[in-house]
């Protein structure tokens, strides 16, 4: 009996665990510097009006989570010569990126062109070329006021 309990406690915990945590847009800030030591590269951290930026550089690529005065990620950004694993960083709202990927692929299969996907609750970007990658993704209306759009990036 207390060596099925046992499994059972190991089963349900383990892999939760196991699994790394990011601070992913919409998640709190607490677990950026888990960020940096999962992806082994250098933080930076700066605060500017009403927000934070932490950025973390890692293998040719730089990646900044934008936090808002209540420890929120608003926004991440990426630039490189690779795309960061988005399903991490995008947390939630991964499902509705990729939704919108997909939809833009039947829309124009062949093109090639930059991704732009925007509704109430996400905007995504994404663009560049081999080795020349860049994108953001944020949360409307978790964007801190007077932080205009553009200087997300």
């Amino acid at each position: 009996m207390i060596a099925l309990a046992t499994f059972v406690l190991l089963w349900l915990f383990v892999p939760a665990a196991l699994t790394p945590a990011w601070a992913s847009l919409g998640q709190a800030a607490a677990t950026i510097e888990q960020d940096r030591i999962m992806m082994k590269g250098q933080r930076q951290s700066r605060s500017s009006a009403g927000y934070s930026i932490d950025t973390i550089i890692v293998a040719g690529m730089k990646i900044k989570e934008y936090v808002s005065p209540d420890g929120v990620v608003f926004a991440v950004v990426w630039r490189g010569t690779g795309v960061p694993d988005l399903r991490l960083l995008l947390g939630e709202y991964f499902d509705e990126y990729r939704a919108g990927l997909t939809a833009s692929r039947h829309r124009t299969p062949r093109v090639r062109e930059p991704f732009r996907m925007k509704n109430d609750r996400l905007v995504v970007e994404r663009a560049g070329h081999s080795r020349s990658l860049w994108g953001r993704a944020y949360l409307p209306t978790r964007v801190p006021s007077g932080l205009r759009l553009e200087d997300i990036q």
